[in-house]
């Protein structure tokens, strides 16, 4: 049966799944108290799942893993914000105004006053649930202007969603969160940390001439990117962003961990391994150092090594040390050698991004930036491009990009 964990203070653990024979609807009936806001919810017969949340009456953190079949339903406005992300599979949300495909990759927010049918096939999910009252005594303790009507999110731009602020934030906070131990003011603490980075991360609609700070970030962190090889100053980049030093200071710590000038360095550092590793200045690391204004050799022999665990000049022999194509990093080339020999059977991107020594996200974007494809689409080249072959067709693999 469901296991079921309350406590006075509104910590609570819950658990449902189909091998304890609890009906796909038995999650929507326990967590809103029977309220009817989820309506034509359903599981198919082959469907395995376990749902489990854990947090308080503010603040809850929850995982799906389905497999097999299909679920779907209605689900109507309730009193919680939800951010979610998929590791795994396809989910198809409709609203009043737009239908939305959500696959793996970045965090989506679910605002509380919207209702929506889904259908999903297959997915991992991974959320935040948070209450409506509390973002917004959090967005007031900051000094944010809400709106007196219903809080409406916009999903984070790509210059944000790239740089992974609330799931970086989950892996920190997510061991101390599902401790059962963790209580009152501390549970509180850290609910707080998380809803601030919510607030900073997806901007709110219908704002008029009043910029969310979601924006602000977003321009801060583009203008950064921009202007990274002319170092700009922390006032530039306040002024960029239309915040102030202090404002800028504060959202760059609260969202990204790190002071605006920090994360200038580690874009400059991680734009340095770009061009190392796809062998851009075989014949000197301080060339590139200095095209990105590292004018002080030790010191940033000594920022790489701390950020990426080797010396500059480990990167560059491993990247042009057997490139067959001219052109990828030897991750990628790692990578491209699994897709090959795994292309007959089961080929999943997490097994592919391990192979490579990095993450899923990662995975996609250098292969995109280094082979112009992303790795799904290379698989399906190489599948399609043996078929053809065993069928007597041109060809026997990719052509090499």
């Amino acid at each position: 049966m469901t296991r079921t964990d309350t406590t006075d203070d509104g910590f609570r653990r819950e658990r449902f799944t189909d091998r304890d024979g609890v009906g796909y609807d038995r999650i929507f009936q326990t967590e809103y108290r029977g309220s009817g806001f989820a309506t034509g919810t359903y599981a198919t017969p082959d469907v395995e799942y376990e749902y489990t949340l854990v947090g308080d009456d503010d603040l809850t953190l929850r995982t799906m893993d389905a497999r097999g079949g299909r679920r779907g339903g209605v689900i109507g406005e309730r009193g919680d914000h939800v951010v979610f992300w998929l590791t795994r599979g396809r989910l198809v949300m409709h609203f009043a105004d737009r239908t939305r495909v959500v696959e793996p990759g970045s965090p989506y927010i679910a605002s509380a006053s919207e209702a929506y049918r889904f259908e999903s096939d297959g997915t991992v999910y991974n959320g935040l649930h948070i209450a409506d009252a509390f973002l917004r005594r959090v967005a007031r303790d900051l000094g944010y202007r809400m709106p007196d009507g219903p809080l409406l999110f916009d999903q984070q731009d790509d210059v944000v969603a790239r740089r992974e602020p609330l799931r970086r934030l989950v892996r920190e906070l997510g061991p101390t969160l599902l401790d059962d131990r963790v209580r009152g003011a501390m549970r509180t603490s850290l609910n707080r940390r998380l809803a601030s980075v919510v607030l900073d991360s997806f901007p709110l609609r219908d704002r008029g001439g009043d910029g969310p700070v979601a924006s602000r970030l977003r321009d801060a962190i583009a203008f950064i990117e921009d202007h990274a090889r002319d170092r700009p100053t922390v006032p530039a980049i306040a002024a960029a962003a239309g915040l102030s030093e202090r404002g800028l200071q504060e959202v760059f710590a609260r969202t990204l961990g790190v002071t605006p000038n920090g994360f200038l360095r580690d874009h400059r550092l991680d734009e340095v391994r770009r061009e190392l590793l796809r062998g851009h200045a075989p014949n000197s690391v301080l060339e590139v150092a200095r095209r990105w204004r590292f004018t002080n050799p030790s010191r940033f022999a000594v920022a790489y090594r701390a950020r990426f665990g080797e010396d500059p000049s480990e990167t560059l022999r491993a990247a042009t040390a057997a490139q067959p194509d001219g052109r990828s990093s030897w991750r990628i080339r790692r990578a491209v050698a699994y897709i090959e020999a795994h292309a007959d059977g089961p080929c999943r991107i997490g097994d592919v991004a391990a192979a490579a020594g990095l993450r899923p996200r990662r995975l996609q974007q250098l292969f995109r930036e280094e082979r112009g494809v992303t790795p799904t689409a290379f698989l399906r080249e190489v599948r399609r491009e043996r078929h053809a072959g065993r069928s007597g067709g041109p060809g026997s693999g990719p052509t090499a990009r």
